[in-house]
This record gives structure tokens, sequence and C-alpha cells, in this order.
């Protein structure tokens, strides 16, 4: 994907998860994408929206 389209669907999840819709893994994996594209996304949100923690597993 083109780093526009990331930045598209990174804020898209943003909102998303703004909203009450759940944790931002969940949220991205709602659009299907290939792997790397996931990865590039989250690594988005979590740049821009360092509010917004991964989920820890051993939490």
């Amino acid at each position: 994907m083109k780093d526009f389209q990331i930045r598209v669907i990174a804020r898209a999840c943003i909102t998303r998860h703004d909203m009450g819709e759940g944790d931002i893994k969940t949220i991205v994996s709602s659009y299907n994408l290939a792997q790397p594209d996931n990865e590039r996304v989250e690594a988005y949100v979590y740049a821009t929206r360092p509010d917004i923690e991964p989920q820890r597993l051993d939490a």
C-alpha cells in the first residue's frame, strides 16, 4: 500500500478506537490487509497517538 493509504486507514482506526470499538490490533485486523500493511498501520497509530499503547499479552 502507498503511504497515504496507510495514513488514512490508521486515522480511521484511531477514530474507531476513540469511539470505543475495541483495541487497535482488532480494529486494524478488521480491514483484512496484508501482514506488512497491518504492521505499518499499527506503527503509524502508535507513533501518532502515543497514548494508545499496544495490548500486552502478560497483562
